[in-house]
């Protein structure tokens, strides 16, 4: 533990320069993008489309304060701890064994000598045995192993607004790709969010939405590693030129870490 953070610690003391630009590329991009969301909520008159802008405020400053933490842990590290820290502390001495060295001493035993009358004659050797051929053992037969059909597909009203994978209380794990149909014949804009629970009651987006109707393919994908385990639902919402949609498609499923 000891090795890892005196090696922590200089790693930060030779980067630190290439930190502060990391942590300022980034504060511009999330910069950058509450900028686009802030726009995006004065000109859109959806309110959905509004609250999805809210959202993506929302994470573009929670970005930007965990950059200025970093960089202030990182000055404080280069200002105030090592100038105060010597890294040879932290190193361990790595123990020597000395080991013993053996001493070998050569002892002659002595054999005695036969007697004439105790050589015997050698006798005649046994006729050797004849070997039986080995009785062939049946080859077994390995048991085909039953597939296990997936899940089957959410029961969706519309074919057109569906989700096919992950299917209905389908388990997940890690990334999720949630594939499927959003299309409509007035098609403005899709979305896809998640809720926690068996009747969650609020509705995270996953991503943005997009303005690109997709028909079997994916239509978002969700690292399911920050969601607790249990049931959790997956919502698809299509909607059209004139700010209405028909009814959205939901698939249950299981987070199991």
């Amino acid at each position: 533990m000891l090795d890892v953070l005196s090696q922590l610690i200089a790693l930060i003391d030779q980067h630190v320069i290439w930190l502060y630009v990391a942590c300022g590329l980034a504060i511009l991009w999330y910069v950058r993008s509450f900028i686009q969301a802030r726009q995006d909520r004065a000109i859109t008159t959806f309110p959905i489309e509004k609250e999805i802008a809210v959202h993506r405020e929302g994470r573009a400053m929670t970005g930007v304060g965990m950059m200025l933490g970093v960089a202030v842990l990182v000055t404080a590290v280069k200002y105030y701890v090592l100038p105060s820290v010597d890294l040879s502390e932290f190193a361990e001495p790595t123990p020597t064994h000395t080991l013993p060295i053996p001493s070998v001493v050569a002892m002659v035993t002595p054999m005695p000598t036969p007697d004439a009358e105790e050589i015997e004659e050698p006798t005649a050797a046994a006729p050797r045995p004849t070997a039986v051929p080995p009785t062939e053992a049946p080859t077994p037969t390995p048991d085909t192993p039953t597939a296990t059909p997936p899940p089957p597909p959410a029961p969706c009203p519309d074919p057109n607004v569906r989700i096919t994978s992950p299917g209905m209380n389908a388990g997940v794990s890690g990334w999720v790709g949630i594939h499927g149909t959003a299309n409509h014949a007035q098609f403005q804009f899709y979305k896809v969010e998640y809720g926690i629970g068996e009747n969650p009651g609020n509705w995270n987006t996953i991503g943005d939405v997009q303005h690109a109707a997709v028909v079997g393919g994916q239509l978002a994908g969700i690292d399911t590693g920050m969601l607790p385990n249990g049931p959790a639902w997956f919502r698809l919402t299509v909607v059209d030129q004139t700010g209405n949609f028909p009814p959205p498609c939901s698939v249950r499923v299981t987070i199991q870490h």
